[in-house]
Parts: C-alpha cells; structure tokens; sequence
C-alpha cells in the first residue's frame, strides 16, 4: 500500500502514513498530490524560504510500474521565483525507485540546523543523516561521492552551490541512468527551497523487493506492453535527434527565442540544429538514443563528449540551445553543452539563467554570442561575484536590480523558448497556468492537438487558441499525476490507456471522462492558491511582447482575444 512519508528536518522526527480507502489524499499523486499538499498545509503569505513552507516529492500513480516512459516525480512548494504555487517535473533513475518503494510522498518540514541528506535504505526505512562534510560540492562530485557511499544502483536528488545559496534560479538535479546529475527540476526555484531547509541530498537506495500491487496485473502487462510498442514505432524521430528535432521547425515558423525575443528565427540555426547536434554526437563518440529513467520507450536523451573524449553533458535539450543559444546569439553546440554541464552541476535552471543573462547583455557588460564570458558568468556563482548572483536570481530579478525593461518573464518566471507571437497557444498556456511562464503546463507546439476532430487553426493564428491551451492544461495534468512523461503526448488518445492502467492497478472504474474532470479539479486547486497569494489568475504578456512586432516577420505580434482570456476560467 503506498506511503506517505513526513520528516520534520529540525526536530528529525519521521512520520509514516499509509494511504488506506479513506485517506484524504488516496485520488491524488504526483503534481496533484504536491498541489493538494501546499495548498492545505502551507499557510497563506508564507515565506517560500521559511519555515512554515514544504518541499513535496510526489511519485505518480504509475510510477515505478511497467507504464511506459512513467519514471516522473512531481516536485512541489511554494516558489521563492513566483511567489505561487510550484510543480517542477522530472526523471531520472530516483522516481522509480520510489515508486518500487510504493512512497507515494516525502513531505520536507522546517528546517535543519545541520546540512542533511535523507537515506531510503533498501529495506524501505529512511533516515536523516548529517552531512556537512558535502557542503560546498556541487552536482558532479556530490552524486560521485554519495555512488560511492551508498552504491552505484542509488537514486539521487541533489542541490549544487546554488541551492545552498538559496538563489531563486536553484534546482534539483536527479542522476540519469549514467549516474550523472543531469535531469533537473528546474522551474520555479525547488533547489532554493530545498536549500533553504539545509537538505543537501536524498539517496534511494533499490528496494529488496518491489512493493508495488496490482489489482489485475495480466490486463496491466498487456495494456503496457502494447501502449508501449506504439509509442516505440511514433517516437523513433525522438531518439535519433532528441528534443532539438523541433527547432528547425520552430526557426521556419519566427517562434524561436532570438537576442532575447527581438527575433523568432536565428541565421546560424543550422549549426545547433538536431542534425548538427547528431553530428556532434558521431564525431566524438558520444550516444543518442539513451533512456533518461527507467521504462522509457522514447528515449531521447543523449550523452555529449568533447575531442578528448570526455564527459561534457547529457542531455542537451531543446529548451537549454534555445535560451542559450539563438536567445543570447551563441552557435556553438560544444560551448552550449559546456553552459549545460556548469549549470547542471552548479544547480541552476538553464530556462531561467538563459533569459536571465539575456537581460544582463542588454547592458552591454557582455557582447552578444561571448559564449566563453557566458561561462565565466554562470561559474561566478559559486565565488560569489556580484552580477553572478544577480543573475542567478532570474530574469525578472536581474531586470529590475539593472534597470532593464525588456524582460521575457510571467509572474516573474522566464520564459521557455517559444515566442508567443508566433506560437499563441503557447502565449496563452503562460499567463493562465498557475504555474506562470511554464511550457510544461501546456505545451501548444506546432501539430500537437487534444482532440483530433476539433479546429485549433495554425499556431500563429489567435482564434482557437484558449481553447486548444486549456485542453492541454488538463491532459498534461492527468500525465503529471501519473507520473509520466508528457512526450507521451497530452491528448485525448492517451487517456483510455491510462484509465486501464489506473483500474487494473487499483480496481477502480473510472471512466475517461472523470478522469478529465479530476484533472481539471487538481488545476481549480492550484489556482485557488495562487488566488489567495493575490496572484493573477489570468496574468499578462511582457510589456515590450504587447507592443512589439517580430522585427522577422511584422505580421507576428500578440492578438489573441482579450475577451476569450477573460473567460479562460468560466466552466473549467
């Protein structure tokens, strides 16, 4: 039976609760159970870096089973970047590891007053364990360190330097399947708060025996095994070239974030492109087609080396080349994937420090496309240099101690690399999600459609586009309370799969429609709470993206209906 495990950090007690029929929080996991959890227990106006604040680790519904690519965790708080309520997903070997644990939560209370880690040993029991001899390392040597110590099959979710600074920029890294810290919650600041609360680490240790239970475990098999085939033969593009497959097409259509948001095309796309980023890959003998947790059929994580043969990063995504690179005129993809692993290990979130030194160039302190100065600026977090610091605080906040105006931010989150005057579902997704600036909330890219007999029109065009952004809302929730990945695909098609999956596992009989209907209960939650933190339910574009046009493409600018925003709640 799953478990609910709260550890108060400054009184290091450790409380477990099963999730029996009538427990409260038994219909919720993942991102709706982290939601559900600071939205009852975190008190109003409470300070993100605080006591009273909690960091959540939700394993989804499926999570650790034969669900293909369902190795997710929802990491949830209250954010110290929006002042909002907060989900940053993520994968890597740990979420599984829970999951085959069945802890449905950690519940991170208060604050140590020693740097800890929390141990789940393979028993099952878990532990505080002082570790002040790991302050001051960073991702890299941290996860070697802690491999060592408590063996190479670990699970591990890290802060670097960054966290233990508690800059809002912070995030979690959690080990890839190579044992490198290279997946990161990295959206809202979960690093800060997790900082905040002296917890340096948690190491999951693969349970003796998995303890996870199903009600009709043949019907979930087969369910599993054919959902997985399919997605096998749809994804394979995936695989070959990762998440930067789309960003040619992304350039084609002026979404694609250039000299912070003035453009949406960059003229030397073709040298960090998909192919070329393949190319790079081949050369150096790196590899593509990497799962980054366990059961995944995608598989679109890659591992890049340098000349020498050494480890540079893996992954190198989508979001990191378009805020680092077209956003800031870099076009390199070996000095991206070095910006990569100085933010990996350092703990920062590369959406976030893109935007963030794009706002720094505007003040002329360092020159478009200065990839080695780019460098040199991230790294001066951990000696503390003054702008440094500024930065890694986030765009909004790097805006205002410099004086800039052009920042691409919602609710003081930067922006992910998609232009909203080109790509509208997008633009819609960012000042509605409670979750601000997150594309990950409801990602309206070119082609992707919740119901494929409905009209969504082209990306560009405003008509259709709260409708088509509200649809996936509510889909990408249902996959972040499973605990799956959302390259799935946030549609209607995947949810008659996960309503099997989810009977078979717990005898229930829910049906397609309520599941939807939950789904749109968990987001009326989170909106709740960013109500009464006094936050906008449905927020605004950056001033300059209201005003502005393309300097590309003048037919793009932001058009979408004021009237259809203004009733984006009504009958959710």
């Amino acid at each position: 039976m799953p478990k609910i495990l709260r550890v108060n950090l400054q009184s290091q007690e450790i409380t477990s609760e099963e999730i029996i029929p009538t427990h409260p929080y038994v219909f919720f996991a993942g991102r709706a159970l982290s939601s559900k959890i600071i939205v009852e227990e975190v008190p109003p106006k409470t300070d993100p870096l605080g006591r009273k604040n909690k960091l959540v680790f939700a394993t989804g519904f499926l999570t650790g089973t034969p669900c293909p690519n369902s190795g997710r965790i929802s990491i949830g708080a209250k954010s110290p970047l929006t002042e909002g309520i907060k989900e940053s997903n993520v994968g890597g070997r740990a979420p599984a590891l829970l999951g085959r644990h069945a802890i449905r939560a950690i519940i991170c209370e208060d604050i140590a007053e020693n740097w800890m880690l929390l141990l789940v040993e393979h028993t099952g029991n878990i532990k505080i364990v002082t570790c002040d001899d790991l302050q001051s390392k960073n991702n890299y040597e941290l996860s070697f360190i802690l491999r060592e110590r408590y063996g190479k099959n670990c699970g591990i979710f890290s802060i670097g330097i960054a966290g233990e600074k508690c800059l809002k920029s912070a995030s979690i890294a959690s080990i890839d399947m190579e044992g490198y810290p290279s997946r990161h919650a990295g959206r809202g600041g979960m690093g800060a708060v997790m900082g905040s609360k002296k917890l340096k680490a948690i190491v999951v240790q693969p349970p003796e025996k998995a303890k996870i239970t199903y009600s009709d475990v043949k019907t979930f098999r087969t369910v599993s095994k054919t959902w997985g085939k399919a997605l096998y033969n749809a994804k394979r593009s995936f695989s070959k070239f990762g998440t930067l497959i789309g960003l040619t097409t992304m350039n084609s259509l002026n979404a694609l974030p250039t000299q912070n948001y003035r453009r949406g095309s960059f003229q030397d796309v073709d040298k960090i492109s998909a192919e070329s980023l393949y190319d790079f890959i081949l050369e150096n003998h790196g590899r593509n087609g990497i799962p980054c947790s366990p059961g995944c059929v995608i598989k679109c994580s890659n591992l890049l080396k340098n000349a020498k043969g050494e480890h540079i990063t893996s992954s190198l995504e989508y979001e990191t080349v378009a805020l680092n690179g077209s956003n800031l005129l870099i076009n390199s993809i070996e000095k991206l994937a070095e910006i990569d692993h100085v933010c990996d290990d350092l703990g920062v979130d590369t959406i976030e420090m893109g935007n963030a030194v794009g706002v720094f160039m505007e003040t002329g302190k360092i020159q478009w496309g200065d990839a080695d100065s780019v460098i040199d600026l991230i790294k001066g977090i951990e000696i503390d240099n003054p702008n440094s610091l500024v930065v890694a605080q986030g765009a909004f906040y790097a805006g205002a101690h410099f004086n800039i105006s052009r920042v691409a931010h919602v609710k003081q989150q930067g922006l992910p690399g998609y232009d909203p005057r080109s790509f509208k579902g997008m633009g819609v997704t960012f000042i509605t999600s409670p979750m601000g600036a997150d594309h990950t909330a409801g990602s309206a890219i070119s082609g992707r459609n919740p119901y494929p007999d409905r009209p969504y029109g082209k990306v560009y065009e405003g008509e259709h586009k709260v409708s088509l952004s509200k649809e996936l809302q509510i889909f990408t929730m249902i996959h972040d309370a499973v605990g799956q990945c959302f390259f799935v695909g946030p549609t209607y098609e995947s949810v008659p799969y996960l309503v099997q999956l989810l009977n078979a596992r717990y005898g229930w009989i829910l049906t397609p429609e309520e599941l939807i209907d939950w789904s749109k209960s968990w987001i009326i939650l989170e909106r709740n709470f960013n109500d009464r933190e006094g936050l906008l339910a449905v927020d605004n574009l950056p001033p300059f993206m209201l005003k502005e046009q393309l300097e590309d493409n003048p037919d793009r600018k932001w058009d979408v209906s004021a009237d259809e925003l203004a009733g984006y709640w009504k009958n959710f």
